[in-house]
Parts: C-alpha cells; structure tokens; sequence
C-alpha cells in the first residue's frame, strides 16, 4: 500500500491533526533555524525562549522590550507576545501575537494566548472566536477543559452583566418587585397650594409579581488584526401579573467599532433606545459614546468613558426632552485565587439639559459604584455592588416651591450558575432607595427574580 493511499484511508479528523502537526514541525524546524542563528549571531532570542519556558514573564518582557528591531520576527513575535500577556501588557502582547499568527496560523499556544488576552480585556465576542476556532481541532482533553473553563466564565459574566457576547441568546424569568411603578412611600404631599392625601393613587408604589423575556444577539465583523466592527440588538418585556399598565418593553440596537492599539482598546457605540411603559411607547434615547480600556500588570484594568445622548419622550411628556453628557472613569482588578475574586470601582458624572427651557428639570449627578465578584466553585459566580447617586436640579419647581436635591443609594447581589455550556441560572436581587426634599420623589423598592438564560 502507498503512503497515499493510507493518507486517503484516514478519517477527516486524524487528517486535519497530520496537516497540522506538520505545520507544528514545520514551525519548530524554522524556529530552530532562527535560533540557531541567534546563538551564532549573539542574539537574545534563545534566552527569550528560555525565560518564557520557565514562566519568568517579567525578566522575558524586558528582555524583549531591549529588542525592539526583532518585531516581525514571527518566532519573536510569539515569545514577545506571551511575556506580554501575562505581565499585563495585555494590548501589546495582542498586537504581537496577531503578527505571528498571521504567518504561523497554526500554532495553537499562539491561539490561546491571544484569545486569553481578549478575555482579559472584556472583549467576549473576539475572545469566543478565537476559543471556537481551537475547539473545531478537537485539541487534547487538558487544552479542551481550559477552553471550556473560559467559555463557562465568559457564559456567566455575560449572563450576569445581561449582554450578549458576539451570538443569540433568549431567556426568561419570574419574579416580584416591591415597586413595579417607582411610586412613593408617601401618603401625603406637601405643595405650595396645600396638603395632598394620594393613597391608592398611581403615585404611591404598588407591588406586584411579574414575568420576564429577553431576547438578543451581537455580531463582530473582524476586518484587521487591530480593528473590528460590530452590531447587536436586545429586546427585554416585563410583564406584571396585575398591574399592566406598568409593563415595561425596552428595544436597544448598538453598533461601532473596536480598535487594538499598544496603549489599550478603544470602542465606539452609536445605540438606540425605546422604552414603551404599558404598551404605549413612553420615549427613545439616541446615545453615541466612546470608552478607551488598558490591561495593567498585577491585574488591573482602567476605564475612561465619555458619552452623548439625547432624550426624547412621547407628545404627553416632551416637556422632559433633554440632551445628557456623561464621564466616567473605572478600575477594575482581577486578584484571583482559589476563589477568583475580582474588585471594580467606578466614578461617573453626568449633566442632563432640558431643552424645553424648563430648568428646574435640568440636573447634575455623580455617582459612584464599588463591586465585588468571585467564584466559589468552577460553574459559579457571584457578583454583588452597592451604588450611591446624587442628583441637584438647577432651578425652583413651582409645585414644591423648592429646588429638588435628590440621594439614592442601590444594593444588588448576583448568583449565576452555568448548568451546562449553553444554559445559564441566575439569582438577582436589588433594593434601593431614593430620598429627595420633595416627598413625590421618596421612594423604596426591592425585587427579586429568577432566570434561566440560553446562548447556542
């Protein structure tokens, strides 16, 4: 029998791992070649080698950072990217990695460096592609289990932070809110013109048990090594059990672009909002926003947001039109550990403008948010914060005869569970609350739901 003949008698699977193991052998063979010639040369590639074989990353990245003439060296690419990566240097080492791979696409290390980068960055979509591509290949059990524990944990921060990450998902849930309709506590309304009893009116807060579907998708479009394009849609209804006229329907279409640049990653979003409140539509919000990220060494990553938007409610309510400027600032650090904790801090202030000249509509609010994640066991994660929120209006409000000035202040705990690849369980629960000197705006408002989400 021929060698080609028993080549043809293979299963496609057994083939595809011979094509690239030699593209494996073809790889080292050049490799070897290169250091060969380095050690001739006096070259530092094989101490680059040696240093990343023996996970010393930090003397490795300085090594490599004092050869900056070798870039495009697809060998000292590779080992110059995984130094990167794990020291933090997470866009640069993505940079470098994604020069190698476009000479060596077979090298799986390679793969799996970049797409850990990717996660590290937040960038789901990219880093799911990326882990996907592996796993056609059918790597080893050891590599298949470290691909999945990645695909668990981006399943459950996706479902966790409701985002889809570069696929559909649907998902459905039940549960009861404490105050389906924002109401007041209040029973009674001190105005200029006199005292006002509202109880059971629409104002005071009314509970109620509710049922809810969402429905989603993004897709990223990767047209360099650097840049990517991408869309997504969202559709979420909530449906109360009695009281449907405060049944609320949100739609939300997003698209713009992601750019890998050695400093960090830049992202712009144009978005598209429409909330209808018992199903007549309540107002759209035009948002166009750009964030910049940068992975740090030990863990840290830092934020910077800015963001416009425009408000535009229904004919009833367009005296509350306005236009928004929002800046925030984030840090975020992953410690790890048996229990993979992770911390976040994030300082916001917005500036919303009513464009109807009624400026005791217009505000001023800053805010700030302290989170905390970890993992207590490989499928679960759980997620909790606590956010404080001020808001100073700018001008008297005749009916009060008083310039409104309002705190709140919002805990929220989190429980996800990935029951399998596709399927995720999730526990929410928030309280918050909101004290203003216009007692109209004193409220109270707890909720709880269960969730079951699906991402094929």
């Amino acid at each position: 029998m021929s060698p080609f003949t028993s080549i043809r008698s293979e299963t496609p699977h057994r083939r595809r791992w011979r094509l690239r193991a030699a593209a494996w052998l073809l790889a080292g063979a050049t490799s070897a070649a290169s250091v060969g010639t380095a050690l001739a040369q006096g070259d530092p590639l094989s101490e680059l080698r040696r240093l990343v074989e023996a996970s010393q990353f930090d003397a490795a990245y300085t090594l490599a950072k004092g050869s900056p003439r070798r870039a495009g060296d697809p060998h000292f690419d590779f080992l110059y990217g995984i130094a990167a990566v794990n020291t933090g240097r997470v866009p640069e080492g993505l940079l470098a990695l994604e020069r190698h791979l476009a000479v060596v696409p077979a090298n799986d290390r390679a793969r799996l460096e970049l797409a850990r980068g990717y996660f590290l960055l937040g960038e789901f979509a990219r880093a799911r592609v990326e882990f996907e591509f592996v796993l056609r290949y059918n790597p080893p059990p050891a590599v298949r289990a470290n691909i999945e524990g990645f695909l668990n944990a981006m399943q459950l921060r996706d479902s966790t932070e409701g985002r889809a990450s570069g696929r559909f998902y649907a998902e459905a849930g039940i549960g009861h809110d404490s105050n389906v309709n924002s109401g007041t506590f209040r029973d009674q309304l001190p105005l200029v013109f006199g005292t006002v009893d509202i109880r059971g009116s629409s104002s005071q807060g009314r509970a109620d048990s509710f049922a809810q579907f969402a429905l989603g998708a993004q897709r990223q479009w990767v047209a360099t090594s650097r840049f990517s394009v991408f869309a997504s849609a969202d559709l979420d209804h909530k449906a109360n059990v009695d009281e449907r006229e405060f049944d609320l329907t949100s739609a939300t279409v997003q698209m713009g672009f992601t750019q890998l640049v050695e400093q960090g990653l830049w992202r712009t979003t144009l978005g598209w909002n429409a909330l209808a409140v018992g199903g007549s539509h309540n107002r759209d919000n035009f948002a166009v926003g750009a964030e910049w990220q940068r992975a740090l060494a030990n863990g840290w990553q830092l934020g910077l947001l800015g963001q416009y938007g425009e408000l535009r409610n229904n004919r009833a309510d367009e005296v509350r039109d306005s236009r928004s400027s929002t800046l925030a600032m984030s840090a975020n650090r992953s410690l790890g550990g048996a229990l993979a904790w992770s911390l976040g801090l994030r300082a916001g202030y917005t500036q919303e403008d009513n464009v109807r000249l009624r400026r005791d509509l217009s505000r001023q609010s800053p805010q700030l948010r302290l989170s905390v994640g970890l993992s207590p066991a490989p499928n679960w994660r759980l997620n909790g914060g606590v956010a404080l929120a001020q808001s100073r209006y700018r001008a008297v409000d005749v009916v009060f005869n008083s310039v409104r000035q309002d705190t709140s202040a919002n805990l929220d705990l989190v429980a996800s569970w990935a029951a399998s690849r596709h399927w995720t369980l999730r526990a929410e629960w928030q309280a918050s609350i909101n004290r203003s000197n216009q007692d109209l705006y004193d409220s109270r408002r707890q909720s709880f739901a269960l969730k079951a989400r699906y991402q094929p």
